[in-house]
């Protein structure tokens, strides 16, 4: 998953994985001039909250996060798949 957070420092993110819920929160500040008027702006300031739903095989222990330039990637692996086991008729 890619979660494109430019201008949020990578300090105030939180990453967290529950019952195949994955949930990413933060706060973004923006920088604002008193003396300006504004028109329109196109970032907005303040907490953010985003829940995303894992599929059934989504491994919460294999979980990596990394933020680069603006863009926070978050890889979840899925969980080995069970191999059908023969069993021996005695």
């Amino acid at each position: 998953m890619y979660v494109f957070a430019a201008g949020v420092d990578p300090k105030t993110i939180g990453v967290s994985i529950q019952q195949n819920l994955l949930t990413v929160s933060g706060n973004r500040t923006v920088e604002v001039n008193q003396n300006a008027e504004y028109y329109r702006r196109e970032r907005y300031d303040g907490d953010f909250h985003r829940a995303i739903a894992l599929p059934d095989d989504a491994n919460p222990d294999l979980v990596d996060a990394r933020y680069r330039d603006g863009v926070l990637h978050i890889t979840v692996q899925r969980r080995q798949a069970t191999k059908p086991r023969q069993v021996e008729i005695q």
